[in-house]
C-alpha cells in the first residue's frame, strides 16, 4: 500500500517522531485531499487563497516553498527551512534525520507538514490542503508525479499589470520591461503545462474572479469536489496564510474582492510603456484573451533587446540559483513525461550531486530577495 511505503519511509526520515504523526487524515475520518494554488507573482494568487480559506473544508497555510526551497536541497538547507515552517506555520516538524531527496521521502514530509497543520487549524470538517507558492509554478511537473492525484488551479492576469505591480515589490526589481519577461516566463511554462497533460489542471483567469467573484470561485470549488459557501466570496480578512513581514504587499488580499484593480497598467504606466510591453508580449497577450491597447506591429530595436539582455543578466545574478537548479530537473526529466496515477511507485530523487546528473540552469525570475 502506498500510504504504508510512505510511514515506513517517515519513520526512516524522523526516526524519533511517533506513529501518530504518519498519516494524514481529515477531522471527518476521510482522506485529506491535496490541491495546489499557482501562478505568476502579482496574478491574484492570494486573493484566491484567502477566499478559499474562509470554506469550512479547507486548510491553506503560509507559502511553503517546499518544492523550491526544501525538496533536494542540502540537509544543512533543510534544516533551516523546516525552522522557518515551525515558525510560520506554527507546527513542530522535526529536522530530518537524513537528507529529503526522493519523491517518497518528500512526500512522507509533506503530508506530516500538512498534518500537523491541520491539526493546529480550528477547522474541525476540513478535508482538503491546498498550498499556494508562485515559485511552485515552475515545479509543476515534480508536484504531478508525488502527488499525481492532486487538482492543481492556476491563476493568470493581464501581463501589462503584472509588470506594473511587480515594480513596485520589495523583492523584484523596478525594471519594468525585466518584470514583463517574468510574466512571459510563466505565460510559457503555464502553457506547457497545459499542452503536456491538461488533467487535473484548472484555470482561473483573475480578471474575470473580480468580476463575478461568486460565479468564478463557485467553479473553483466544484473543481476541487466542494460545495459553495458565501464566504468565499462575499467574505473578507481571515489573515491565516499571510505573515506579518508579507504585509506591505499582501494586505489587499484581506479586503473585499473587487474590480478596481483590473487595466490599473493605463493609469501607472505611459503610453510609450504600453506600447512596448505590447511590442514584446503581443502574442501571449493576445493568446490570453487580453485586447491591445496599440497595434503592436512595429519590431524592437536591437538596442533594447542589448538592454534588456543586460539587464536580466544583472537580475538574474540576484536569484538564488540552488533552487532554480532543481526546477530545471522537473523541466528536463519530467516535464512531458506522462503521470501515473494512484498506485504509483515513486522512485525519482531530486538531489542536486553532479555523478547523479542533477545539475544544469535555467531562468527563473521569482522572488531573488525573499528571505527563504
Amino acid at each position: 500500500m502506498a500510504g504504508e511505503a510512505a510511514d515506513e519511509t517517515f519513520s526512516r526520515l524522523s526516526p524519533g517522531t511517533s506513529a501518530r504523526a504518519k498519516h494524514l487524515p481529515s477531522r471527518r475520518g476521510l482522506a485529506m485531499k491535496n490541491f495546489f494554488l499557482v501562478g505568476c507573482p502579482r496574478s491574484g494568487t492570494t486573493m484566491v487563497q484567502q477566499a478559499l480559506s474562509r470554506h469550512s473544508r479547507i486548510a491553506i497555510p503560509a507559502e511553503t516553498k517546499f518544492f523550491f526551497s526544501f525538496l533536494g536541497h542540502s540537509r544543512k538547507n533543510q534544516v533551516r527551512h523546516v525552522e522557518r515552517l515551525n515558525q510560520d506555520l506554527n507546527i513542530q516538524l522535526p529536522r530530518p534525520a537524513t537528507r529529503i531527496t526522493s519523491a517518497e521521502e518528500g512526500r512522507a514530509f509533506y503530508e506530516m507538514m500538512a498534518r500537523q497543520y491541520v491539526e493546529r487549524s480550528r477547522k474541525k470538517d476540513a478535508v482538503c490542503f491546498g498550498e499556494k507558492t508562485p515559485e511552485h509554478t515552475g515545479h509543476l511537473p515534480r508536484i504531478r508525479q508525488m502527488f499525481p492525484d492532486a487538482k492543481i488551479v492556476v491563476l493568470y492576469r493581464d501581463g501589462r499589470d503584472v509588470a506594473a505591480s511587480l515594480s513596485r515589490m520589495p523583492w523584484m526589481t523596478a525594471n519594468l520591461y525585466v518584470n514583463f519577461v517574468v510574466w512571459l516566463y510563466y505565460h510559457w511554462v503555464i502553457q506547457r503545462v497545459k499542452d503536456n497533460d491538461p488533467s487535473n489542471l484548472y484555470f482561473a483567469r483573475y480578471e474575470d474572479i473580480v468580476a463575478d467573484p461568486r460565479g468564478e470561485l463557485a467553479k473553483v470549488l466544484r473543481f476541487l469536489d466542494l460545495p459553495y459557501e458565501p464566504a468565499v466570496a462575499e467574505g473578507q480578512g481571515g489573515g491565516e496564510g499571510i505573515l506579518a513581514r508579507e504585509y506591505a504587499w499582501k494586505a489587499r488580499a484581506l479586503r473585499e474582492i473587487a474590480t478596481d484593480r483590473i487595466g490599473v497598467f493605463r493609469q501607472e504606466l505611459k503610453g510609450e510603456q504600453i506600447e512596448v510591453l505590447e511590442r514584446l508580449g503581443k502574442q501571449a497577450l493576445l493568446s490570453r484573451g487580453y485586447t491591445l491597447d496599440t497595434d503592436g506591429e512595429r519590431p524592437l530595436p536591437l538596442s533594447f533587446f542589448v538592454k534588456l539582455s543586460y539587464d536580466l543578466s544583472r537580475f538574474a545574478l540576484r536569484l538564488p540559483w540552488r533552487s532554480v537548479l532543481r526546477e530545471l530537473l522537473g523541466r528536463l526529466f519530467l516535464d512531458g513525461r506522462p503521470v501515473r496515477r494512484r498506485g504509483s511507485i515513486f522512485t525519482t530523487d531530486y538531489t542536486d550531486n553532479t555523478d547523479e546528473r542533477q545539475n544544469g540552469l535555467v531562468f527563473h525570475p521569482c522572488y531573488p530577495c525573499n528571505p527563504w
